[in-house]
């Protein structure tokens, strides 16, 4: 067991200051701030205040014009930018439907969706790709993965997205796969107010939803304390150093004996929530609403002062099927290890609220802010019926009860800065500063297991707990605080052919996270006392009643359930200075040349449950969690205007991919949605890329683009999760490969169909749609710890193609809109195999969601939306049988807006 303060307060500072350097790790408050500027290609000022403030005017949130409209405003923004980029703007994500940022994200050429939260760009795994959002890195609540979850974002605060796919001097040299910068609304050019409300139907909502006692009114998405860890354990571990018995007689220098050391421990497991049987009950239809107001007023002839303010609420049930299969022996000879039959409900809440505050001074100074709240509730109830190798085909099995309740929160506050300096020139200077706290806290996770008898129709007839496998409670929390700051200068030269502009700047980024897991379980006698019948085959609140605790009945004893270290903590920081040329030559062609030099530090401590720094048996060193690197970071473009709407580009960079916090520390965690073990590695190394680009873009006069692009990317020494040899069930851990590759071309198009007729009839429909074929290549080699059985392969999550396709129709009298989107991938490995058995793969999911809105007048829109209307559902295999399948239904929503 441990004691979480008492370490934090000494022996974690003491080893992050003496491995940094830097105590002010350590330390983080909420404040403000990000850098979003445009490139200027002119040395003139921002735009006068009698125009729209700020220099890029909030985008209008429902849709009363043409998707080609929308989507040719972002296409513009792309076609000025200095990399490979693709934007999409808020009426484009409103057209298709998607409500928050990580559905909308998978329209974007060579991305594709992963578990719903997370985006793999040009195939490559979320590792190989980096969120910002306003331009600010922000930390992520998810201890699985690096990024943000991007399901926390709600279309409804987003002005746009950007997606950068060839590196610049200007961005964190850690750019793989590329740069996804969330941008949340700017201020408006004028007052506007909007409201809207909804509703949500599932065709899951027919089962009905899994539940708990004090587990179905949480609408606020806040717990009220009930599955908080009780304090008593803490202040017992304190004072006697564990919670056993034996703990508590040592820890008292006999004062205590074994029976009132017995009694106290029972007494523990009386202060624990335990009214957590699972019921069934009706599903309820989901709400949902949003609300954004906003205004600008001139303070006087200088200065113009601008708000706005907006705010989301989600909640919804969501039930889900499940199947689970556990494989062993090899190609020749394979067989059923394990497999589960799993009914569930995911129970959400999501909120978010952001505040933007701008002032223009004059005509060369611009101030703003930016607060953005996000909350993030699931409670996971599920039931399964499981067999192993020994029991399929038989009635007994067992019966798996699982509750996985969490909260994520992101709270980012930043202030950026843009002026012109008219006495040098018109130059540019740019600041912000950014700070950010992002917490996972799961109060109290349960599982829990029964002996069952099962009838022919597979249904349970009998039960009796499972009291070899102990009911554990798991308490866990994450806290990652991120600070960053940097500023920009940029002086333009004008020359007879061409301008140019050199920019100079410097970024700053720290980080820290403290992750704690604690694992407590109930023990209870094979054959406890049972004069009123069997009290195991009752449920669980019953069998864990006061009463039968006080009275003994259970012979039950409280103890610490952890077996691997899960504590750690962790620092780092990275201090970054770039300079970069940018010369246009007569609007012809342009040429962007920079180089980035970064000094990046981190450290990675597991803790061990006495609270010292863990060294894995003697395996590892302090020194081995610590890692300190620098280095030159070089990107390129060329950019050639060949005419008026067509132009060429040309990029190359020098990147490095780091692996994340929780890849490189030892310790065990698990994937929330597979369910699969992962432990971290400390011997991990970076990897080095070396990335190359090239696309042609054509833009007609009437709105109507293209665009064929290519792009390789050498990796050296990628990071893969691999099974280990040693491990029995999926338990998968962090190694660097060899080396690797990945290459692909991109396609992407938006036409009007007004060429197949004349006539006003085919002028109300247009098409988009892109199509990113690629492969990749990786060299893993065996070692003690892993025997993969594809030596070479594919990158773990690498799609093969990706495909999108969207139907759009406009009335000419603007009454209706419409959209019809279709969203496929290629298979993907999921994770490779080892021991002969044949990698897992993830298999296509065709996507197919439309989108009707119809505006009964200006001020008044009804959207319906349709999700997956294939009742497509998310499947993995290996060795052509199915291991893993989860439907999530087809969604239906209903949504009223009022704007004025």
């Amino acid at each position: 067991m441990k004691t979480k303060p008492s370490f934090t307060a000494n022996k974690l500072t003491v080893a992050i200051i003496s491995v940094l350097s830097a105590s002010a790790l350590l330390t983080a408050s909420p404040v403000i701030a990000q850098d979003n500027t445009t490139e200027v290609q002119s040395n003139q000022p921002v735009s006068p205040v009698d125009e729209s403030f700020p220099i890029e005017p909030i985008e209008v949130i429902s849709v009363t014009g043409r998707l080609r409209t929308s989507a040719s405003a972002a296409t513009e923004e792309r076609r000025e930018q200095i990399n490979v980029a693709d934007i999409m703007g808020s009426e484009q994500i409103s057209r298709t439907g998607d409500s928050d940022a990580a559905a909308a994200l998978r329209r974007v050429t060579g991305l594709t969706l992963k578990d719903g939260k997370f985006i793999y760009v040009r195939g490559l795994g979320e590792r190989y790709s980096s969120t910002s959002l306003n331009s600010a890195i922000v930390p992520s609540p998810d201890p699985t993965r690096n990024v943000v979850p991007l399901d926390m974002f709600p279309a409804s605060i987003i002005e746009s997205l950007s997606v950068q796919k060839s590196a610049s001097a200007d961005k964190p040299a850690a750019f793989g796969g590329g740069h996804v910068d969330i941008r949340t609304k700017a201020i408006p050019a004028n007052f506007f107010f909007k409201a809207s409300v909804g509703g949500r139907y599932n065709t899951n909502d027919s089962k009905d939803t899994y539940t708990y006692n004090g587990g179905g009114d949480d609408w606020t998405g806040k717990d009220d304390g009930t599955r908080t860890m009780p304090s008593s354990i803490n202040n017992t571990i304190n004072q006697y150093g564990g919670i056993s018995p034996i703990d508590i007689v040592s820890g008292s220098n006999g004062v205590i004996n074994y029976p009132m050391a017995q009694q106290m421990n029972r007494e523990l497991a009386l202060d624990m929530y335990r009214d957590m049987a699972v019921k069934t009950e009706s599903t309820d239809p989901g709400f949902r609403g949003d609300i954004a107001i906003g205004d600008r007023w001139d303070i006087n002839d200088d200065v113009v002062f601008g708000a706005l303010a907006a705010y989301s609420y989600k909640e919804q049930a969501e039930n889900y099927s499940k199947y689970e299969v556990e494989l062993d022996g090899d190609s020749e000879q394979t067989q059923v290890e394990n497999q589960q039959d799993i009914l569930g409900t995911d129970s959400i809440v999501q909120m978010s609220a952001m505040i933007n505050l701008g002032l223009e001074i004059g005509y060369n100074h611009k101030i703003e802010t930016f607060t953005t709240y996000l909350r993030d509730t699931s409670d996971d109830v599920s039931v399964g019926i499981e067999e192993t190798i020994d029991t399929i085909g038989e009635p007994n099995a067992l019966q798996v009860y699982g509750i996985d309740y969490e909260e994520r929160t992101l709270m980012s506050n930043q202030i950026k800065g843009h002026h012109f300096i008219e006495i040098l020139n018109d130059a540019e200077l740019s600041w912000m500063f950014s700070d950010a706290q992002s917490e996972r806290n799961a109060p109290n996770e349960l599982s829990y297991t029964y002996n069952v008898i099962l009838d022919d129709a597979n249904l349970p007839v009998s039960r009796n707990l499972n009291t070899q496998d102990a009911p554990k409670y798991v308490y866990s929390n994450l806290q990652d605080d991120s600070q960053n700051y940097g500023w920009d200068f940029a002086y333009p030269v004008q020359f007879d052919s061409a301008l140019m502009k050199v920019k100079v700047g410097y970024q700053y980024y720290e980080r820290t996270r403290e992750s704690y897991a604690t694992r407590l379980g109930f023990d209870v006698d094979l054959s406890p006392t049972d004069p009123n019948g069997n009290i195991l085959s009752e449920d669980f609140d019953k069998i864990f009643s006061d009463d039968n605790i006080n009275n003994n009945l259970l012979a039950l004893e409280l103890k610490d359930a952890s077996t691997d270290t899960e504590d750690y903590i962790a620092a780092e920081k990275n201090d970054a200075g770039f300079i970069a040329v940018d010369v246009d030559f007569d609007d012809v062609w342009r040429l962007y040349a920079g180089v980035r030099y970064e000094d990046f530090r981190r450290v990675t401590l597991p803790i061990t449950p006495e609270g010292d720094i863990s060294d894995e048996g003697g395996r590892y060193d302090l020194q081995d969690y610590a890692i300190a690197e620098d280095g030159w970071f070089p990107s390129m473009s060329l950019t050639w205007k060949q005419t008026d709407t067509s132009q060429w580009r040309l990029g190359a960079s020098k990147t490095i991919v780091r692996p994340d916090l929780r890849e490189v520390s030892p310790v065990r965690f698990q994937d929330p949605v597979t369910g699969f073990d992962f432990f971290g590695n400390p011997e991990l190394t970076s990897s080095d890329m070396m990335n190359l680009d090239l696309r042609w873009e054509y833009y007609s006069d009437e709105g109507d683009n293209y665009s064929l692009g290519a792009f390789y990317k050498d990796v050296d020494a990628p990071i893969e999760p691999i099974q280990r040899i040693s491990e029995a069930g999926r338990q998968l851990k962090f190694y660097n490969a060899e080396s690797g590759y990945v290459y692909g071309i991109e396609a992407e198009f938006l036409q009007t169909l007004d060429f197949i007729s004349e006539g006003r009839a085919w002028e109300d429909f247009f098409i988009a749609g892109n199509l990113t074929l690629g492969d990749s290549e990786i060299d893993i080699a065996p070692n003690g710890e892993i025997d993969p059985t594809n030596l070479q392969r594919r990158m773990t999550g690498h799609s093969q193609w990706v495909a999108n396709v969207q139907l759009s129709y406009d009335s000419s009298n603007s009454y209706h809109s419409a959209t019809l989107v279709y969203n496929v991938f290629g298979e993907r490995i999921a994770y490779g195999g080892r021991g002969g058995l044949d990698d897992v793969y993830e298999k296509p999911f065709h996507s197919l969601d439309f989108t009707y809105s119809f505006f009964p007048t200006t001020s008044m829109a009804v959207k319906l939306k349709a999700k997956n209307l294939l009742g497509e559902s998310t499947e993995y295999d290996q060795q052509d049988i199915l291991v893993y399948a989860k439907d999530p239904g087809t969604e239906y929503t209903l949504q009223f807006s009022y704007e004025y």
